[in-house]
């Protein structure tokens, strides 16, 4: 099995610095317990023999009793405290699970999106697939606090029974590249020659988490953003629970419009979560809206923020998860395994 070791190493890092100060280490390894790579968050290179030997020796019975209460040999993501250490295993792909070795005061519940983006990410590059190895940074509105914490206990972590649909709105100027985001998102797909939007378009489609045994679908309103649409769009804009905001990072306009979008969207459906996407990120030399503009104003909006190109596919998976998990976050149960 040949893995892009240098791609695995710079998601790590991406990871250790999202998770923060509470995090000790991280950990790819084989469903026999084995290390395949690790970050230590204090060195960040390797992790000293004494974390490995420790991690290892816990690690192991814990996935044989993952892997035994799930006759499939698919485990999804559990969670396991020690007296200094709080473990998230979360599985990736059929060959490698993700541990995230945090302090014993840390809270999981913040963690978990970016474990699950984590996992799929690492699931990709033992696959072969493309995949960025970049963590956007993921802003809450409010954290969860539903995984307790339980010494010497296997917590089996999942979503509450029941079917997630959400209505999902995009909210933007004219030609940010928002229909195709969708299309990129949906069918995979991506046109030089999309017509502007006409009122709404809507489209579904589910999205799936590596070690997450539930799936999120989102039916997909595409709102046209030319300013003569305004009057219909409010009517569209009601009770949505998600939205994406995207500019167009080579038009200024676009970017500077975005809190108007942001009022707009709010005022009309005021509990909706959203994300901010900076769109067309492959047109580097007409770029005018820089990252550090675009993180600048997610913060000010306490908006998870990350870039996109509609047109090579880079990030547009990750934008919907990011939203998905920002939005199931609150729904994990844990349920406790003896092993």
């Amino acid at each position: 099995m040949s893995i892009d070791t240098k791609k695995l190493k710079a998601l790590l890092e991406w990871y250790s610095q999202n998770v923060g100060d509470y995090l000790v280490a991280v950990l790819v390894v084989n469903r026999e317990g084995l290390v395949i790579d690790a970050l230590a968050k204090s060195s960040k290179n390797t992790l000293d023999e004494e974390i490995v030997g420790g991690v290892s020796a816990l690690v192991e019975p814990v996935l044989t009793r993952i892997t035994e209460e799930f006759s499939s040999g698919s485990f999804g993501t559990g969670t396991f405290d020690t007296e200094e250490y709080r473990l998230i295993f979360c599985e990736a792909g059929p060959e490698a699970v993700f541990v995230t070795i945090l302090d014993a005061i840390a809270g999981v519940d913040p963690i978990f999106p970016y474990a699950y983006l984590a996992a799929e990410k690492i699931a990709r590059i033992f696959d072969g697939r493309s995949v960025s190895p970049v963590i956007p940074k993921l802003i809450a509105k409010k954290d969860t606090k539903n995984i307790q914490r339980k010494v010497d206990k296997l917590q089996k972590v999942r979503i509450k029974s029941g079917e997630y649909a959400f209505k999902l709105i995009l909210g933007g100027d004219g030609n940010v590249g928002k229909t195709s985001m969708v299309h990129r998102f949906v069918e995979n797909t991506f046109a030089t020659d999309y017509k502007s939007t006409i009122g709404t378009s809507i489209m579904k489609k589910e999205c799936k988490f590596e070690g997450l045994q539930s799936a999120v679908r989102f039916v997909i309103w595409d709102l046209a953003g030319q300013a003569q649409f305004k009057r219909v769009r409010q009517s569209y804009l009601a009770n949505a629970e998600a939205g994406i905001l995207v500019f167009d990072v080579t038009n200024k306009t676009s970017f500077v419009n975005i809190e108007n979008w942001f009022n707009e969207i709010n005022k009309a459906s005021p509990r909706i979560s959203l994300i901010l996407v900076g769109n067309k990120i492959d047109l580097k030399d007409d770029r005018v809206v820089s990252t550090k503009e675009g993180e600048t104003l997610s913060q000010k909006l306490k908006l998870s923020y990350v870039e996109t190109s509609a047109k090579t596919g880079e990030n547009i998976d990750d934008a919907f998860k990011m939203l998905a998990l920002q939005i199931i976050k609150k729904y994990l149960t844990a349920e406790d395994i003896e092993i």
